[in-house]
């Protein structure tokens, strides 16, 4: 079975439309209605579905074949042997002592993670099979990555005291939160996206934005 390379057509798995309102919908909850999101989103994307991929991959090197039915079954067994036995999931460790199997966590996630598994499943071999309980193992572990990077990247924005959400924001939470084997593809994919024009010009009328907004002030201060 063959490793599957990190090319993804975002749209089959969510609406851009879809996207931005749902981490909108988050940033209302942490009290950040205000933040542009820019190429941030799709970059967002892009990461958590690299840390999918790496899983599986590595969890095809633990699989056996099933001699009854002849699949290759990769068990919650199997993905837990993966997480605590390779450093490169090491920050996955805290996750995985709060995960209850009885909850579901799929809709969570900000794409359809399911149609993820299911054409992976079928690029990697169509003998390989995720039951259920493995997708929601995956489910959560994804959904944990998604938001330890959503809130770490909120942190460094409201720090730096800017407004926008970019792929710079999401190198640097990966490359906090992550290993080095998975930080180094996530970064070489977040690399070749051409969005970074837009970010600037984003930036730039954030800036703008603000210098308006304190001359407003000074006006409103000076009639007062």
């Amino acid at each position: 079975m063959s490793r599957v390379s990190n090319q993804l057509n975002i749209s089959e798995y969510v609406s851009m439309s879809q996207l931005k309102k749902k981490i909108k919908s988050y940033l209302v909850e942490l009290g950040c209605d205000n933040f542009k999101i820019s190429s941030y989103s799709k970059g967002l994307i892009y990461c958590l579905v690299i840390v999918l991929e790496e899983i599986l991959s590595d969890s095809l090197k633990h699989v056996v074949k099933n001699e009854t039915n002849g699949l290759y079954n990769i068990s919650p067994m199997i993905l837990n042997t993966v997480i605590n036995e390779s450093p490169k999931y090491f920050f996955m460790h805290k996750y995985i002592k709060s995960f209850v199997s009885t909850m579901r966590y799929s809709e969570s996630i900000f794409f359809n993670i399911k149609k993820v598994l299911s054409n992976l499943e079928s690029k990697y071999g169509s003998k390989l099979m995720l039951d259920s309980s493995s997708q929601n193992l995956l489910s959560y572990l994804i959904l944990s990555v998604q938001y330890d990077l959503m809130n770490l990247s909120v942190k460094m924005v409201k720090y730096s005291k800017k407004r926008t959400l970019n792929i710079q924001c999401l190198v640097y939470s990966s490359n906090f939160i992550m290993s080095d084997d998975i930080f180094s593809k996530i970064d070489l994919k977040l690399d070749s996206l051409d969005d970074k024009n837009i970010e600037i010009e984003e930036e730039q009328d954030e800036e703008k934005e603000d210098e308006e907004k304190e001359e407003s002030d000074e006006e409103s201060e000076a009639h007062a």
